[in-house]
C-alpha cells in the first residue's frame, strides 16, 4: 500500500510497491491532468508486462501530492533477452525501444541491468528542490 505522504508532499522514502489499480486509483484520478497522464504510465506497465521487464519505477510530481502534475518519468528494467525481442520484431519491444531511442515520450528511461538501475533509483530519490531532500518512489508491481 502506498503511504500517506509528508507535510512537504512527498512520498516517505522508500519504494514503495504498488498495483497498476491502486497506482490509477491513488493518482490518477483528481485532475484531468493527472488521467491523462495515468494513460501514458499504463501504457508503458503493458508495454512492461508484455515484454517481461523486471522493474518499473515511477517518479516526479506524478506520485506527490500536486492537484495537477508538470510530469511524470518512469524508468523500466529491460530483461536480459530485449535485444533478442527487437530482432525477432515483437511488437512491444519493438514500441518500448522506440520510445527508448527517441526519447519520445521523453520521460521513460531504460535501465539495462542492476547497476542501471540502482542510478536510476538514486536520481529519482532525490527532489528537485535546492536542498534535494530524499523521498519516496512508486514501484509497480509487474
Amino acid at each position: 500500500m502506498i503511504p500517506a505522504f509528508r507535510a512537504d508532499g512527498y512520498l516517505p522514502v522508500g519504494v514503495h510497491l504498488a498495483s497498476e489499480a491502486e497506482l490509477t486509483i491513488r493518482f490518477g484520478s483528481t485532475s484531468a491532468r493527472r488521467r491523462r497522464l495515468v494513460l501514458r504510465v499504463r501504457r508503458w506497465i503493458e508495454l512492461a508486462r508484455q515484454v517481461g521487464a523486471l522493474r518499473l519505477l515511477i517518479d516526479r510530481s506524478f506520485v506527490t501530492e500536486k492537484l495537477d502534475p508538470d510530469d511524470v518519468d518512469a524508468a523500466i528494467l529491460l530483461p536480459q533477452e530485449f535485444p533478442q525481442q527487437i530482432r525477432r520484431g515483437t511488437d512491444a519491444a519493438l514500441e518500448l525501444e522506440q520510445m527508448l531511442l527517441t526519447r519520445r515520450p521523453e520521460e521513460l528511461f531504460g535501465a539495462e541491468d542492476e547497476t542501471d538501475w540502482d542510478q536510476w533509483l538514486e536520481f529519482f530519490s532525490r527532489t528537485r528542490e535546492s536542498d534535494g531532500r530524499s523521498k519516496g518512489l512508486v514501484e509497480i508491481t509487474l
